[in-house]
């Protein structure tokens, strides 16, 4: 598409509209970008790609309450373009299910341990290995790997940039609320019992469904 040189763009301006309209063009395109605070597309120039922003318009449930029956829903989040900047960060947690976006900076690794519920990962930036029931692999962006229940496991990143991913508990393994900026922070406040699931998280679907947080159609 042929780009229209900034000079011509006024010259159109000027002579298209009147003046007091010419003068209101800029607020209006500042409002205009108000209205669209949930995108960040800022390019990094360091890196090539862009933050991800997990602000209050385009995050699911990161509170102490359980979940609305609405649609969540994450623009562009799987793209190798994104960076989500803190080593941890509770996307969304559900009845069943919690989403975490995850940044492993280079050298670094996401922690030798064992959950007691299943864990899905999705690579979407870098290249990392994965070591699982001790067994290793290599994964890379696109890659999944499933860490069932009781299995020992430890994702360490193997290349030049931060190994990215998004993982699903199943089900939730974190406080809806934990953002850490770093594995320290995320093992300091795991021993300290401050990054606990929600009780109404681990309760079974009959449960839910006797207090009526899940209404079956009959």
């Amino acid at each position: 598409m042929p780009r229209i040189s900034p000079s011509l763009s006024r010259q159109f301006i000027q002579t298209s509209f009147p003046t007091t309209f010419q003068t209101r063009i800029p607020r209006i395109a500042g409002l205009t970008a108000s209205l669209y605070p949930r995108f960040n597309t800022t390019t990094t120039k360091a890196t090539g790609y862009r933050a991800y922003s997990t602000n209050k318009y385009t995050s699911g449930n990161m509170t102490t309450q359980p979940p609305k029956n609405e649609m969540v829903y994450f623009p562009g989040v799987m793209s190798p373009g994104r960076k989500f900047g803190v080593f941890r960060k509770v996307l969304h947690t559900g009845l069943y299910s919690q989403f975490v976006a995850m940044e492993v900076p280079v050298n670094g690794e996401i922690g030798d341990e064992v959950h007691t519920v299943d864990q899905t990962l999705i690579f979407t930036h870098g290249k990392g290995k994965a070591i699982v029931a001790g067994k290793e692999q290599e994964v890379k962006q696109g890659d999944v790997v499933i860490v069932p229940a009781g299995t020992q496991h430890q994702f360490l990143n193997a290349g030049d940039t931060p190994l990215e991913l998004v993982t699903i508990y199943a089900p939730a393994e974190h406080d809806p609320r934990t953002v850490h900026q770093t594995k320290e922070e995320g093992d300091a406040q795991e021993e300290a019992g401050e990054d606990e699931a929600p009780e109404w998280s681990q309760r079974s679907k009959s449960e839910n469904e006797k207090i009526g947080l899940v209404k079956v159609p009959q």
